[in-house]
């Protein structure tokens, strides 16, 4: 019939969608009808809705939906034309509608009366008949991309409802769906950040500290803070830091005003409604509730075609998730909604999208930063640990927890929202109100916990009045050596975790006692960090060439069990590094009285290798033969030279440049601190160990790290007291 553009123009301008209205009365030509129905629907929308709604033919319209073994394009049509037109749709908007697709079993049902959201009048309808339900229940079981796409859609214009959005709030099926759904999502992408050391930045710390002249300060160097790429402050701090003159305005540490203007927090594209609307002028932002209005329609269908089917799953799979959470931040932004969302659950997965895929829109922290202002449920929040949660799910997030890491936006993100929400959630807890349930957790019986009430008090009140009633600094050391006190306690205290997939409760522990060290220590005890790079080339190695023959020098050598020899070196130079070697050979022992130049290495002591290296230090090489390559052996070096007396080493291994510093990391501290403590080879190593442990370690590392001395009582009463005194002394 029309072929053209201008042929579907003439039949707009000659009333046609008139006269195809009333042919829609006749079955024989409705095929006909609808197929160029469709097309004027796409191309003159207006026109069409207008001159339809004046052939009264909606009776017909319902009825094409109803029929029986017909072609399923016939029902979806009349679904386009109800959530595309204006006019047409007021006269399809009855109960009896309504009614009639509530009784009936057609398939697309659901989404038929998803489409009746667009109204105030089919809102209501829909939450009053009950048909609400049936769509969130659709919603929650559909595995359909489509129905999902609908389903969000229609949710989408309740936010102009407020008594359903209440009820959707208190629909235990939407919100557990909603988690449902985002916690597969974060599941099939999740990209936690690795992070990686930015060695042309330590390249560049390594040349400025070679220019230094002798015995002076290292000059032109950056300032401390853009040197770490972080700020001082330690894992669980949420305080804004003091930055650097020279960093960027956009600091992680920084937050943003809450209230200030944001970009327009949109509907995903994908499931905004395909209504015709007319593009109004921005009003002034009147808060947060008009940055999260506007919605933008997708007119994109040609480019979707084009699209890969793959990619197109995946652009609609998050658009359903960013649709699903855009809800819930709606949902936040009242009071009455916010106590059927102040669950454990909810509060996880906002901070695993946020935290574990790539590309989230942070805009959803709103949710949480809603619970935190809402006092009436601190209480509630409080015994969720909702401040645990926040702490190591956003603050502590993997780029800081790496000294010289790359700068990475998305974790500076991640902390810079959960600082700002931990301030306001602070703000609510150290008044009398907060600090009352907190102090009331001291008097259980329960070890467990009056510990996590002390985290509570440590972590969360600033306040010296109220830190002074209830001893919680005292509790929670107390709490440590109780844990620590033995392997049985460790595993069953230490170990547990205190809500699903939450970090050990050891680790909350230390989290909680770093906020103790200051920043001003934090910077001093970095101040002066280099980087160890290892000789690759040049130097000298003292033992390479030597023998009896070339030398006047007597040699020393040192075998392993079965006699095989491990390294043959001067004994001079031995024993000038060494006090036991000193002792051994040159005074009244049994090895210069009978002229013994040999020592055989207990195989306990450490591999052969290591001891090979020490020997080669020890001699005063230079060479590559000196490289110290993991902390294993680091550690192992740290022994030695405390059990042969030999401080020099000990210093070169923890000396600004040396490997320690460098090998010394979360992963590394199960190894090195039980050395640490057992040694105490340098008058810096303790710090340096223990300043890795408060600020640098995840909860899997501290609890590992820990694990590895508390089989040792005399070392735990040692670390705990140390500990004590590093976090509390002032620099």
């Amino acid at each position: 019939m029309a072929n053209t553009n201008n042929d579907f123009q003439v039949i707009m301008l000659s009333n046609g969608g008139f006269y195809l209205g009333k042919l829609l009365a006749k079955e024989e030509r409705r095929d006909e009808v609808v197929k160029i129905l469709k097309v004027l629907l796409k191309r003159h929308r207006n026109d069409l809705d207008r001159q339809l709604a004046r052939s009264e033919c909606s009776e017909h319209v319902i009825g094409m939906f109803f029929e029986r073994n017909k072609d399923k394009q016939r029902r979806q049509f009349v679904i386009d034309l109800f959530s595309n037109s204006i006019c047409i749709r007021e006269q399809m908007e009855t109960e009896k509608f309504i009614e009639q697709l509530l009784e009936c079993s057609l398939p697309e049902k659901h989404r038929m009366l998803a489409a009746f959201s667009q109204t105030a009048w089919g809102r209501a309808k829909l939450r009053t008949s009950g048909a609400l339900d049936v769509v969130v229940d659709v919603f929650s079981t559909s595995d359909s991309i489509e129905e999902k796409l609908a389903s969000v859609a229609a949710f989408r214009h309740f936010v102009h409802d407020n008594a359903g959005m209440r009820h959707l709030s208190e629909n235990l099926i939407f919100v557990n769906t909603v988690v449902r759904d985002v916690n597969t999502y974060v599941e099939k992408n999740r990209a936690e950040c690795e992070p990686t050391v930015d060695l042309e930045f330590v390249q560049n710390l390594r040349a400025r500290g070679e220019g230094a002249e002798p015995g002076g300060e290292r000059q032109d160097v950056e300032e401390p803070a853009d040197r770490l790429h972080k700020d001082f402050y330690s894992m669980w701090s949420y305080d804004t830091p003091q930055t650097s003159p020279k960093t960027s305005p956009r600091r992680a540490s920084m937050s943003p005003q809450y209230n200030a203007p944001s970009p327009s927090y949109s509907f995903p594209s994908s499931v905004a409604s395909s209504a015709p609307s007319s593009p109004e002028p921005r009003r002034p932002s009147e808060g947060i509730l008009d940055d999260l209005s506007d919605v933008e329609s997708d007119n994109g269908e040609e480019k979707e075609e084009k699209e890969n089917e793959d990619e197109k799953k995946k652009r609609q799979e998050k658009s359903i998730i960013e649709g699903e959470l855009w809800l819930l931040t709606w949902l936040s932004q009242d009071d009455h909604n916010l106590q059927f969302l102040i669950r454990a659950d909810v509060v996880d997965v906002v901070v695993a999208y946020l935290r574990s895929t790539a590309d989230p829109d942070f805009r959803t922290y709103r949710v949480l930063r809603r619970m935190a202002t809402h006092r009436t449920d601190v209480y509630r929040l409080l015994d969720l640990q909702f401040h645990v949660r926040i702490l190591t799910g956003l603050c502590a997030s993997p780029c800081r927890m790496l000294k010289y890491a790359k700068t990475c936006k998305h974790c500076d993100k991640c902390s810079e929202h959960g600082r700002e929400i931990l301030r306001e959630f602070a703000s609510h807890v150290d008044n009398s109100y907060g600090d009352a349930h907190i102090n009331s957790q001291f008097t259980k019986e329960d070890f467990v916990h009056r510990t996590k009430a002390a985290i509570a008090k440590i972590v969360l009140v600033k306040e010296r009045i109220r830190l002074a009633k209830v001893p919680a600094l005292t509790e929670l050391f107390n709490a440590l050596a109780h844990v620590m006190s033995s392997v049985e306690n460790f595993k069953e205290l230490g170990k547990i975790t205190t809500y699903e997939n939450g970090p050990s409760f050891v680790s909350q522990i230390i989290g909680a006692l770093s906020i103790l060290i200051s920043g001003q220590k934090i910077k001093e005890l970095c101040e002066n960090d280099m980087w160890y790079f290892p000789v690759t080339d040049g130097g000298e190695c003292v033992l390479q060439n030597v023998t009896s023959s070339d030398s006047d020098d007597e040699l020393l050598h040192f075998t392993d069990e079965k006699n095989e020899e491990i390294a043959v070196a001067p004994m001079r130079a031995i024993c000038e590094n060494s006090h036991y070697f000193e002792g051994m050979f040159s005074s009244n022992f049994v090895e210069k009285t009978e002229g013994i130049r040999k020592f055989q290495l207990q195989s306990e002591s450490c591999p052969p290798e290591d001891f090979r290296l020490f020997i080669h230090l020890l001699a005063t090489c230079t060479g590559p033969c000196t490289v110290v390559a993991s902390a294993e052996q680091c550690a192992n070096l740290l022994q030695l030279s405390d059990q042969f007396l030999c401080p020099t080493i000990s210093k070169q291994l923890c000396a600004d440049d040396g490997p320690l510093r460098t090998l010394l990391n979360g992963r590394s501290l199960h190894t090195l601190l039980p050395v640490a403590l057992a040694t105490n080879a340098h008058p810096t190593l303790l710090d340096t160990v223990y300043l890795t442990l408060v600020r640098f370690s995840s909860s899997e590392d501290v609890t590992k790290a820990l694990e590895a001395i508390c089989q040792n009582s005399t070392v735990v009463n040692t670390f705990v007291t140390s500990l004590r005194t590093f976090l509390t002394t002032k620099c």
